[in-house]
């Protein structure tokens, strides 16, 4: 039995490009994974801060979410 070289050669390129294509949807999902965990630490930080040092850095408590989603899309 003759092996078919451009078979092969077709059947590892596919294989490639799909190895590179999960690879880059395991890279993107441990970023936005990555992203939500320092969110949530952030809004964690922030919550656990009393009104008077919120008011410090000129917000009140209703304006955590905003504040940490402003800090975070300066990353």
């Amino acid at each position: 039995m003759a092996a078919n070289t451009e078979t092969a050669g077709t059947d590892r390129g596919h294989a490639i490009a799909l190895s590179i294509s999960f690879l880059a949807w395991i890279g993107t999902t441990a970023n936005a994974a990555l992203k939500a965990l320092k969110m949530a630490r952030m809004l964690s930080a922030l919550s656990n801060m009393s009104d008077y040092q919120l008011s410090q850095i000129g917000i009140s408590r209703s304006e955590i979410p905003e504040y940490a989603g402003k800090l975070m899309a300066d990353e």
